[in-house]
């Protein structure tokens, strides 16, 4: 039977997800602003801004002006932030 479990568990792990694309977060934050899910999802990895801005490649000026929505997601940013996310860009654009 340990056998079978183990077997269970490595298929959940192959079909496991990012957090942005569970039904939870969806239904959370259905009605967010681009930059209010930048900061959730930032947030929720218990990353600065800092972080994120280098993991980008941009200052965390730049960071913080998405999230207060100061600057808006352009479709190379969403897709960058998908990247840096593991999720799917749309999250962070309005299309």
């Amino acid at each position: 039977m340990a056998k079978e479990s183990d077997e269970n568990f490595e298929i959940k792990n192959e079909e496991s997800t990012s957090w942005e694309e569970t039904d939870l977060f969806k239904n959370r934050f259905a009605e967010s602003t681009p930059g209010e899910m930048i900061f959730a999802s930032r947030d929720m990895r218990g990353w600065s801004q800092a972080a994120l801005a280098e993991k980008l490649g941009k200052s965390s000026h730049y960071v913080s002006d998405l999230e207060n929505g100061r600057r808006s997601v352009s479709r190379k940013m969403a897709v960058a932030l998908g990247d840096v996310f593991g999720c799917d860009p749309a999250l962070f654009f309005n299309f």
